[in-house]
């Protein structure tokens, strides 16, 4: 399931991987790269909130509320059936 741009969640029977688009310096091209792997999806979206979260460098406390928000709604967005 494609998440955002950035990032995409594959699941099997024995591991959900979250993936990361990475750029290729030889081709130029794109891969798919794998980043961390967990027993549940749901357990993978939080990563990603903590991820995120974390890439504002707990700057201050609005930054990391406006990141919650943003992750938080992509989230909800998602066409999860």
């Amino acid at each position: 399931m494609l998440i955002n741009e950035k990032h995409k969640i594959e699941t099997d029977n024995i591991n959900t991987t979250l993936y990361e688009k990475v750029r290729i310096k030889k081709t130029g091209g794109f891969r798919w790269q794998p980043i961390a792997y967990f027993s549940n999806f749901k357990n993978a979206l939080k990563y990603l909130v903590e991820q995120g979260v974390m890439g504002t460098r707990l700057k201050d406390f609005q930054a990391v509320v406006e990141k919650q928000d943003e992750l938080y709604q992509l989230i909800n967005g998602l066409k999860i059936t």
